[in-house]
Formats: structure tokens, C-alpha cells, sequence
């Protein structure tokens, strides 16, 4: 391999203007077709889709999970009722004049002109909220005596200083139907301890009022939700000062917490990482003595980079932005391959030697790296997928452009000056493999590791990775005392290939959920079975008004309200809308007619895309009940109990099992290229045991200081486990140096230590981050490196003398 690198770098040497050209010429392109792609920032591309759960994922991507921000608004010890009120109508009338452009919908609180509509909506299409126990009632005001109360009752309230407001009402509907159906819009919205004053949700001690928020954008689009975080918030302080001692706010909700991840993970990677850039910039600059050399060893690496963009735009219309940032973290084991080469040439090789004992082992690394990566193949998730491909093709990319671009443009212009040794010099020449505190140290610790390893576990709850800051954290408590909001939500979809479909289903979930509210098998529901039903069940509410309301009861009824009337000064014709009502010929109503009531917000509820027709019923439950709950929907193929967490964690777990299997299959797979390489077995065993042992070690040492996996550092162990074998391949090519051990194997070593050095400073500084998954990603990160140091400096070279040779003094 060494001689054909050698021959092009003569070539080029000779033609170097052309070479530059270009390579100038090959950027360019990759750089215009690389800016082309488009990019998606959807984070369930992590989950891995299959068949088994396709027809999950199609729901879960139809159903409108709405991530409101829940706005509290509490008094303080001297504030009074109307302070509250008047806090919460200063806040909707700002949100009202300045939020346009980032909230959709404001619930919470009920205009005047909303409330009458509602009423007067419900009045108009009143058999279509009626439920069958509702005739009961209705029959019992219609004997003489309850007609006569009820007329009498009318009459008050029409003589009343609020008279003017509910005469209209008393006059259409004197029998005060519409407020039976109105009664059942309440599970609309699950607000227990809560009731309506002044047009505000408010406690029932007057103390607190609720306001819930839906923002245009979903919690995905980072941008705007941090223009309405910090407007939201500015509100807040404007607020909070102007009553200063008498009420304030806070804001809880998925979009506040998206913000500040986003917020927090921007803050964590640009202090560590500037620090750890910093380090590095001063550390290669003293140690190969050049001023340019952050250049040269960047540059192997954004070539591979821009050729894995470009070669991903060739397969794919647009690609996981989450895949592209975790490969940009994945992408420093691609500066391996420059360090080792600078390494050589550093130590006064010549050309020839530098690639006849870089090239090899380099192709080799890269070569066992992108097959590592080439297995993500394997698992039935996109955005993996995209990072398997990315990741191989930029390594593959950036060694070969390494091999063939660093010894151009680098080298030491005075030969014969001896580089005064450093104390990376130093470490490599030092003998770990011979050292019996060190070994010691390892044997007992993989002793330990024998009974900690197991105690790993994967933590499959996302929300546990999330950061929260103290002010969320402080919101959510105080929810969670008024509303029980940090209970368990379940959300239970019906769902169908139209809109009646979906609807006929969700008839019978709703029938079921009262039933268990009933039964208290569940703390409470919010449905919009209340509201929306089918068109048969909308048909069949028609027919029992029809049948209730018959031709004798009709007449029974405008006789007794005539006579009743008469005795409080009534004209005989006040009621005649209402009788005229009692006959009127209803219609049927369809899912567009609700969305003209704005108050009645059934678009939180009901979703429509293409030919699948999803309606979505929040249900409060404790943990025991659960599995009864799913019991009640199993026999209906259009019905699915959707645990958010859960499936999460089921869908992740399987990810955690796919990742076993992933690495057995990587394990063989090396090991076998390995055979072919070193075209014998046993350098192939020297070279596999210490990633075996790094790997094991690894995890007892995770297990003995209870660290645990997750999504996000399962995958950065791909990338260890990279790293592990190139040190491993690289010693072993170090180890074969026999005539000259002495000397040729410190160099490889101090390549090494340099790229633990770089990933140590590069992903380990993370471990001072406050975000708890780029926390959890740096422990795994520097327990695994430095795992696979030891046990390459010290347990290879003594498998290397036992296994191989014997005829030379390690």
C-alpha cells in the first residue's frame, strides 16, 4: 500500500500547481452541491420504523399533541380578587396586541361575546348535545308544579339588574335546556377545582388563574419559540413590577422546555468546546513546532466531511439534521489519521518510511471504522442510517486525503536539529507493559468489572435528559398542586381512514371513558366526544329528541308555560321560539360547522392529513390502572392507547437491543478483516482481545459508579469503540517493528496519547457541562478512551510477546 502513495506523492510533487488547482477546483464543488441539501430536524427519526410499528408511527405523526405554555397567575399575600383579574387582563390583552405572530389560541378565558355565541350554538343544535340520562331531567320539569317554579324562577330573573343580559335566553329557552348540553362541554377540558369568573379560569379560592397558550410553531422550530420565550418572558418582568406586591406569573410547557435545551446545549458546547479548542491550538502548535498546523489537520477532515454531505445528497432528498450533529462529534476520530502521519514526520522519517508504516495501518483503522459505522445500517432508523453513511464516507474521505495531502504541505525544515522531547515524549516512551502497579490496577479492575458490568442499565425516559432550569422546575410544582399536572396522561386515539370513521370510533371511546371516570378507574379525561360524535350518532340523538318530543308532550307543554305565565304577566306568545324549536327539523353537523365557535377549540383535538383521520382524548390516570385501561380498547383495531413515555421507551429499548446486535456483528466483522489484513490469525487475536477488554471494562466501570446508557451516549460508543480499534491496529503495527521497537514504537504511542489528548479535550470537557445528555455522553466518552489506552499500552504488548514472538525483550 505504501509504494502506491509514495509514487503519487512524487507525482504530485511534481505537478503541484496543477494538484492545487485542483483540489481547489474539488472543494468548490463539494462545498456548492453540500449547501444544496435540504436538512430534517424531526427528532423521532431516531425511533426505529419497521413494520411492526408503522402503523403506530403513521398515527403518532397525524395526532396533534399539543404542547400549550401553561400560564399560572397567582396573588400575593396583599393582593385582592380583582388584582388577578386585572393581571390576567393586561397579560391577554398584550398577548392579544404583540404575540399575533407566535400564538395561535389563548384559552383560559371567555369573552362575553364568545360565551353568548356558544350558548346560542348549543341552543340551535341542542339534540346533538343531549344524552340519553339528559331526558330524564328534562321529563321531570314537565309535570305542572316543576313549570310552574320554573316560570316563576324565569320571571326573577328577568326582573333582575341582570335581566337585560338574560332575557334573551329566557325567552328562547325557558326551560334552560341549552345549560344541559353546555354541561357537557366541561370535558372539554379536565379543570377540576377550577371554575369561571369574570371571564377567567380561576381556583375556587380565587388565588389563582390558569391561561394556556398555544404557540404557532411546534417544538421542534428552536428559532421562534426563543423569540417567544424571550417576549414571553419580558411581558413577565413588565408585569410582575407593575403589581409588584400583589400578583405574579410563571410559564410551564414543552416549547419553554425546548428553548431551553436548545439554549443550555448552544451554552455547554460553545464554553467547553472554545476551551478545549483553545488547549489543543497551543498544545499541537508547541508540539510540531508550526504555526499553520491547525490547518493541516483540520483540513483531512472538513474534506471528509463535505464529501459525506455530498454523497448523502446523492442518495437522499434531504437528510437528519440530529444524524449530521451527532456525526460532527463523531468526526474527531477522523483526526487520528493526520495526527499519526504528523507524527512521523515529526520524528524525522523519510517519505518512504512515513508511508510504508502509516499507510498501512491508517487504511486499515479507516477501513474497520466505516465498517463499524456501515452496521447502523442494520437498524431500522433513518437518522441512524444517515449517520452510519456520513460517518464512513468522511473517514474513508479524510484518510485517504491525509495520506495524500500532509506530507505536501508539511515537514521540518531543519532535519538535523534535535526536537527537545515533551512530555507526550516522555509518556510514550515510558513502559505501561511492564509496570506491575498498572497491570495490577487492570487485572483487579476487570476482576471487578465481572460482577458490575451487569448493573448497566438503559434509561429509555427522554424527559430525564432534558434541562430544566430552576424557574420550570419551580412552575411545575406549583401546577402540580392545583391541577395534578405531573400525573400520568395517556392519550387514547381513534383513529380511521376518514373523518367518520374516526368519529364512529371515537363514539364508543368516549362511552368508555365515562364509564371508568365513573367508576373511578381513571382521575379524569378530556374528550371531544362531548362535542364532536359521528353522523350516525348525531342521527340517532336527532331521533330520540323527535320521539321524546312528541306531538301530545309538545302541546301538554306550551298549555302549561301559557297558563304558568299568565300568572306573572307573560304574553301568551313570549315562548313561541321556543315552542317552534321543540319541532324544528335539526341537521347534521360536520367537524368544520365546531370550528366556527371559538371557544369550543376542537382543532387541539381532531387532526385530518391525507386519508387518515386521527381523534386524540387526554385521560389522567394512576399507574395501576393502566393496563385496565388498555384492556377496554384492545378488541378495536381503529382505537390505540398512546403512552407518550412509554412508547418511547419501548421504541428505544428495542433501539438498546438492535445496538447488542449491532456490535456483535461489528465484532465479527472486524475480526475477520483483521484475518485478512494481517493475513494470520494471531495478530488478529492480539489485536481483537484488548477491544474486548476495553469494551468490558468499560462497562464495569460504568456499572460500578452507576452510570447508565441512553440514546444519546449508546451512540458515542460506536465512535469509542472506533477509536479503540485504531489504537489497537496501531500498536500492533508499532509491535512488528522488530528490528527497531525502541524507537518506531514511542512514535506510534505518541500519536496515541495525542488522539486521546484531542478526544479527551473535545468531548470529555463536556463532563463540566450542565445539560444531563452532553454530561452523560463526556463520562462515557473518557471511560472508554482512556480504557482503551491502558489496555493498549500495557495488555497488548505482553499478548504481542506471548502470542507471537518471544525473541525479543518487550
Amino acid at each position: 500500500m505504501g509504494k502506491y502513495f509514495y509514487h503519487s506523492y512524487k507525482f504530485i510533487r511534481k505537478h503541484r500547481p496543477v494538484f492545487l488547482v485542483i483540489m481547489l477546483g474539488l472543494f468548490g464543488v463539494l462545498f456548492w452541491i453540500a449547501s444544496s441539501l435540504k436538512f430534517e430536524e424531526d427528532v423521532s427519526k431516531l425511533i426505529p420504523k419497521n413494520s411492526e410499528n408503522e402503523q403506530l408511527q403513521r398515527v403518532l405523526n397525524s395526532v396533534k399533541f399539543s404542547d400549550k405554555i401553561v400560564t399560572s397567575i397567582s396573588l400575593k399575600p396583599n393582593g385582592s380578587t380583582s388584582d388577578l383579574i386585572d393581571y390576567a387582563t393586561d397579560f391577554t390583552d398584550s398577548i392579544s396586541a404583540h404575540f399575533k405572530d407566535f400564538i395561535k389560541d389563548v384559552q383560559g378565558k371567555v369573552e362575553d361575546e364568545q360565551a353568548i355565541e356558544t350558548i346560542d350554538f348549543v341552543y340551535q343544535n341542542l339534540p346533538l348535545f343531549l344524552e340519553p340520562e339528559d331526558y330524564k331531567v328534562i321529563e321531570s320539569k314537565l309535570n305542572s308544579d316543576s313549570l310552574k317554579s320554573i316560570t316563576e324562577s324565569n320571571y326573577k330573573t328577568i326582573i333582575s339588574p341582570s335581566g337585560i343580559v338574560s332575557k334573551s335566553f329566557v325567552v328562547k329557552d325557558p326551560l334552560g335546556l341549552s345549560f344541559l348540553g353546555l354541561n357537557h362541554l366541561n370535558q372539554l377540558d379536565s379543570t377540576d377545582g377550577f371554575k369561571l369568573k369574570d371571564g377567567f379560569l380561576m381556583s375556587d379560592d380565587e388565588k389563582h388563574t390558569l391561561l394556556f397558550l398555544t404557540p404557532k410553531y411546534g417544538t421542534d422550530n428552536t428559532n421562534k419559540n426563543l423569540e417567544l420565550s424571550k417576549k414571553l418572558y419580558q411581558l413577565q418582568n413588565d408585569l410582575d413590577q407593575h403589581y409588584n406586591s400583589k400578583a405574579k406569573s410563571s410559564f410551564y410547557g414543552g416549547p419553554l422546555i425546548a428553548v431551553g435545551n436548545a439554549q443550555q446545549i448552544k451554552e455547554d458546547i460553545q464554553i467547553t468546546l472554545s476551551i478545549a479548542l483553545s488547549v489543543l491550538l497551543v498544545l499541537f502548535i508547541i508540539f510540531y513546532r508550526k504555526f499553520a498546523i491547525p490547518i493541516i489537520l483540520f483540513l483531512p477532515t472538513l474534506f471528509g466531511g463535505l464529501l459525506a454531505i455530498t454523497i448523502l445528497s446523492l442518495i437522499r432528498s434531504e437528510i437528519s439534521a440530529i444524524s449530521l450533529g451527532i456525526g460532527a462529534v463523531l468526526l474527531g476520530v477522523t483526526l487520528d489519521y493526520s495526527l499519526h502521519i504528523l507524527t512521523h514526520i515529526r520524528n524525522k522519517e523519510s517519505v518512504k518510511s512515513i508511508y510504508t508504516n502509516v499507510s498501512k495501518p491508517i487504511l486499515m483503522s479507516s477501513m474497520t471504522t466505516v465498517l463499524a459505522f456501515l452496521c447502523l445500517l442494520f437498524i431500522d432508523s433513518q437518522a441512524l442510517q444517515d449517520l452510519g453513511v456520513f460517518a464512513a464516507c468522511s473517514v474513508i474521505g479524510a484518510s485517504i486525503f491525509a495520506l495524500i495531502f500532509i506530507p505536501q504541505v508539511y515537514k521540518i525544515k531543519t532535519p538535523t536539529l534535535t526536537l527537545k522531547p515533551t512530555f507526550v515524549d516522555a509518556v510514550a516512551r515510558f513502559d505501561f507493559h511492564k509496570n506491575k502497579i498498572i497491570i495490577g490496577g487492570i487485572v483487579l479492575l476487570t476482576i471487578l468489572s465481572a460482577f458490575t458490568f451487569n448493573n448497566v442499565v438503559f434509561n429509555n425516559n427522554l424527559s430525564q435528559l432534558n434541562y430544566v432550569s430552576e424557574d420550570l422546575k419551580q412552575a411545575e410544582k406549583k401546577l402540580d398542586a392545583l391541577t395534578n399536572i405531573s400525573s400520568k396522561s395517556l392519550y387514547v386515539i381513534a383513529f380511521g381512514n376518514s373523518s367518520e370513521e374516526a368519529l364512529q370510533s371515537n363514539d364508543s371511546v368516549f362511552k368508555i371513558l365515562t364509564k371508568l371516570k365513573k367508576n373511578n378507574d381513571i382521575l379524569d379525561y378530556n374528550s371531544v366526544g362531548a362535542l364532536v360524535k359521528s353522523e350516525q350518532y348525531q342521527q340517532d340523538q336527532i331521533e330520540q329528541w323527535k320521539k321524546f318530543w312528541t306531538t301530545e308532550k309538545t302541546a301538554n307543554t306550551e298549555k302549561e308555560l301559557r297558563e304558568s305565565g299568565s300568572q306573572f304577566g307573560f304574553k301568551p306568545s313570549t315562548f313561541e321560539e321556543f315552542y317552534a324549536h321543540l319541532n324544528k327539523d335539526f341537521k347534521i353537523l360536520s367537524t368544520d360547522d365546531f370550528k366556527k365557535i371559538p371557544s369550543l377549540s376542537t382543532d387541539d383535538f381532531i387532526s385530518n392529513e391525507g386519508n387518515l383521520s386521527t381523534i386524540t382524548s387526554v385521560v389522567k390516570i394512576d399507574e395501576q390502572h393502566i393496563e385496565k385501561l388498555k384492556s377496554h380498547f384492545e378488541s378495536n383495531e381503529n382505537v390505540m392507547v398512546i403512552d407518550r413515555q412509554g412508547i418511547n421507551e419501548s421504541l428505544l429499548g428495542k433501539l438498546k437491543s438492535e445496538f447488542n446486535t449491532l456490535i456483535t456483528l461489528t465484532l465479527v466483522a472486524i475480526f475477520l478483516l483483521l484475518i485478512v489484513f494481517y493475513r494470520g490469525l494471531k495478530l488478529a487475536i492480539v489485536t481483537m482481545l484488548p477491544i474486548l477488554l476495553t469494551w468490558f471494562l468499560t462497562l464495569g466501570i460504568m456499572g460500578l459508579f452507576q452510570l447508565e446508557f441512553n440514546i444519546f451516549n449508546i451512540i458515542i460508543t460506536t465512535f469509542i469503540f472506533g477509536l479503540g480499534v485504531d489504537y489497537c491496529i496501531f500498536m500492533t503495527n508499532g509491535l512488528q517493528q522488530h528490528k527497531d521497537i525502541k524507537v518506531k514504537l514511542p512514535t506510534y504511542k505518541t500519536s496515541v496519547i495525542l488522539s486521546v489528548i484531542t478526544t479527551v479535550l473535545g468531548v470529555g470537557v463536556l463532563v463540566f457541562a450542565k445539560h444531563p445528555a452532553l454530561h452523560s455522553i463526556a463520562l462515557v466518552s473518557i471511560i472508554g478512551i482512556v480504557s482503551a489506552l491502558l489496555v493498549a499500552f500495557t495488555i497488548q504488548p505482553i499478548l504481542y510477546k506471548f502470542l507471537v514472538t518471544k525473541n525479543y525483550s518487550l
